[in-house]
């Protein structure tokens, strides 16, 4: 058979070989595997190799009435399922040979096999549907996904950015965030000027250098012109620990080591010391409760209920929510995990 090509007709699609011949062998040897699933292979009726029974797979019920039901195998089926393989892979490759301009004196698969186009057609037509059959795009979807279930997000969505952007630390709403210091403080900016003061104190004192921070924050935010009138006696309190000028002068008297003639409580250093000094001298009355001292220092010796801090109905004077407040501060300031209050 020769194939003809031209702008009229295009590419002659290859021709599938005649096994109409094969129709005419001895249907009546052909025995299947038996029912006991031994694994045998089929027994097409054939003594030499001259090819495979289509026209026995294909039988019609009333040809094989008096046979057993077949039982198909996994084998066979893949032994099938090969077999029209390689001849789909042996027409596809007879077909790019003619599209690439073979001669005319080359057979097509048809042409060596002698069967008809036609018939060559209707034998690999369903297995041609099935090859062909589009994917459905769910499916190559879920294909495609990990073995780990998980799904990678993809170039330049907003998936991809979030994976890519570092984790920050955000303030909560209004608040200071805080730069951890040469001491391993966590400070908020105000303060870092004053950390090694703070250092020196907490030393002499023994004091926990994070409480007198905290102290600081709640007592001035910082601000060493800061200045209050105190509740208790209507005296002024001034810097960055809000020490009054009796009690300033009382602890310079006792500690002239720490605070020298020449210290006041407008100097950061010296404001600071002093506080650290007073905050000690409670905690020792109150057997070395911080937080009896920090309700001591805010409200007066005289206003401490150990049993409720929170109490100031001695004298109403200070912040019943002090200790907490200080307390908690010191843990953020030492932590580093949050932020203080503005």
């Amino acid at each position: 058979m020769n194939i003809s090509s031209g702008s009229a007709f295009g590419p002659i699609q290859p021709q599938l070989p005649d096994f109409s011949a094969l129709d005419e062998k001895n249907l009546t040897s052909f025995t299947p595997s038996d029912s006991g699933g031994s694994g045998q292979a089929i027994n097409f009726g054939h003594d030499v190799m001259s090819g495979t029974d289509f026209s026995s797979l294909t039988a019609t019920p009333d040809s094989v009435s008096n046979r057993e039901p077949m039982q198909v195998q996994g084998p066979q089926i893949e032994a099938l399922l090969q077999l029209l393989l390689m001849l789909q892979q042996f027409f596809a490759g007879q077909q790019q040979n003619n599209s690439a301009g073979a001669g005319a004196g080359s057979g097509s698969g048809a042409d060596m096999l002698g069967t008809s186009a036609e018939e060559g057609a209707s034998l690999t037509a369903p297995f041609n549907a099935a090859m062909q059959q589009p994917v459905n795009p769910t499916d190559a979807a879920s294909a495609q996904q990990p073995l780990t279930g998980s799904t990678l997000p993809q170039p330049g969505t907003a998936s991809d950015a979030a994976l890519n952007t570092p984790a920050r630390q955000t303030p909560t709403s209004g608040g200071v965030p805080l730069i951890k210091g040469e001491s391993g403080l966590h400070l908020p900016a105000p303060l870092l000027d004053h950390e090694q003061a703070i250092m020196r104190a907490a030393k002499e004192t023994n004091q926990a250098p994070e409480v007198l921070a905290a102290q600081i924050w709640q007592e001035s935010r910082g601000k060493t012109e800061a200045t209050t009138v105190n509740g208790g006696n209507g005296l002024s309190d001034s810097g960055l620990m809000q020490v009054n000028s009796n009690t300033f002068v009382d602890l310079q008297s006792r500690y002239p080591h720490l605070l020298g003639p020449d210290a006041s409580p407008s100097s950061p250093e010296d404001s600071i010391m002093a506080g650290a000094l007073y905050l000690k001298e409670q905690r020792e009355a109150f057997g070395g409760d911080p937080g009896a001292g920090l309700r001591a220092y805010n409200s007066g010796p005289g206003n401490v209920n150990v049993n409720d801090l929170t109490d100031i109905s001695k004298t109403g004077t200070g912040d019943p929510t002090y200790v907490g407040k200080v307390l908690n501060f010191a843990d953020i300031i030492s932590s580093g995990k949050g932020t203080l209050s503005a």
